[in-house]
């Protein structure tokens, strides 16, 4: 497991060693840059899926010789991933499956695409319309054609029903492993459990990688059993909303638990609304179309509307017991910036909980200057604690 001194480029270089060997042996490697990469596809043809999105700092200066500096962090630390020379599972990818999500994001693709193959999706982004629906299944139609073509095998509907299944317990173990935080106090503390979750994202063989993930969440379920607590049941239980929840991009968690609170749920990217919408493999339903059905449900701020996000909310925050909520968006991520109003007035008028809302990059240069922000919210949350007591 990875410990809260690990940092992400030691998981790299580690987990490219295992890559590296695997594709020896002959097995093919693609990529994925979003959680609406349908990853049964890959598993169906036989391939590892691996996670490129960019979550550190170092990149970011080669990418900005060539992109705006006024660019998402994120687009900036993926694009300089791939041109750095630094990243050692970039290279290993043998294709890339991306998607039209935010709209840095599609045009850096344009150049992304001279470095290694890709099949860029075109995510349609009014999901609630039927029209949506059919033009996506013909995406990931496209999708696994490209795909065949790309690693020369054939997949058929059986292989896509079997990993159907196994990305339908993959979701179940880390959706249980999420909820092993819902007790107070709790059995792992927010940054440890996003280190651990950010090395186990990445996997060779599925059946190995489930086998681990059960091994996590029995661990955990022991120190629950066994009442061994990371954290007091006095601290504030945070709510973590957005963005930036990996290894490498992890500061404001960082100063979050520093300061005295422990993040107990994340809710966007990276957080639990990722695992727990299952595929429904109906018996006489395409399998394609299954598969298409569950990934233009997933949530995210380039939808629109994207109301789901807020019925999430509510819900997580009533279910974890939640005292505040933190909303994080990168710096010039414009489809979460204006989102994060629509979160301000949920959080604060509807549910009545102290929100903090914090927009930022990569680097460590506000590092001291958000730890006022946080040790301000994290007092706020204090006070309120003291007089709901005395009334």
């Amino acid at each position: 497991m990875a410990t809260v001194t690990e940092t992400i480029q030691e998981v790299h270089n580690d987990f490219a060693l295992t890559l590296e060997m695997a594709k020896d042996e002959g097995k093919k490697v693609v990529g994925c840059l979003c959680s609406y990469s349908p990853t049964e596809l890959i598993l169906a043809a036989g391939a590892i899926p691996v996670g490129l999105c960019g979550s550190t700092q170092e990149p970011i200066t080669k990418a900005e010789e060539i992109l705006s500096p006024d660019q998402c962090p994120k687009v900036k630390a993926t694009y300089g991933r791939a041109i750095a020379g630094t990243c050692p599972i970039f290279p290993l990818a043998d294709c890339v499956i991306a998607e039209t999500t935010c709209d840095g994001r599609k045009k850096m693709y344009e150049l992304l695409e001279r470095e290694v193959p890709m099949c860029v999706m075109d995510l349609p982004q009014k999901p609630d319309t039927s029209a949506a629906l059919d033009h996506w299944i013909e995406e990931v139609r496209k999708a696994k054609t490209y795909l065949e073509q790309q690693l020369g095998v054939t997949i058929t509907d059986d292989n896509l029903r079997e990993a159907i299944a196994k990305g339908n317990r993959r979701r179940k173990l880390i959706t249980n492993l999420y909820y092993c935080r819902i007790h107070n106090p709790g059995p792992i503390n927010g940054l440890e459990f996003i280190n651990t979750m950010t090395k186990l994202q990445y996997y060779i063989d599925i059946d190995n990688h489930l086998e681990t993930l059960e091994q996590f969440y029995s661990s955990l379920q022991e120190q629950i059993d066994k009442k061994v607590h990371a954290h007091s049941a006095n601290q504030p239980r945070i709510l973590w909303t957005g963005l930036g929840n990996s290894l490498g991009c992890s500061k404001v968690l960082e100063l979050v638990e520093e300061c005295g609170g422990v993040v107990v749920c994340q809710e966007g990217c990276g957080g639990v609304t990722r695992s727990e919408d299952q595929i429904i493999l109906m018996e006489d339903e395409d399998p394609i179309v299954s598969i298409a059905k569950r990934y233009l449900r997933v949530t995210c701020a380039c939808m629109t509307p994207n109301n789901q996000r807020f019925d999430d909310l509510t819900r997580l925050c009533d279910e974890f017991k939640i005292d505040g909520v933190i909303d994080l968006a990168w710096q010039f991520c414009q489809p979460f910036e204006i989102e994060s109003y629509r979160v301000k007035e949920l959080v604060k008028d509807t549910l009545d909980l102290p929100f903090l809302h914090i927009v930022t990059d990569y680097s460590q240069s506000d590092t001291e200057q958000l730890r006022i922000r946080v040790e301000g919210f994290m007092e706020q949350i204090a006070t309120r604690k003291r007089h709901d007591r005395r009334n």
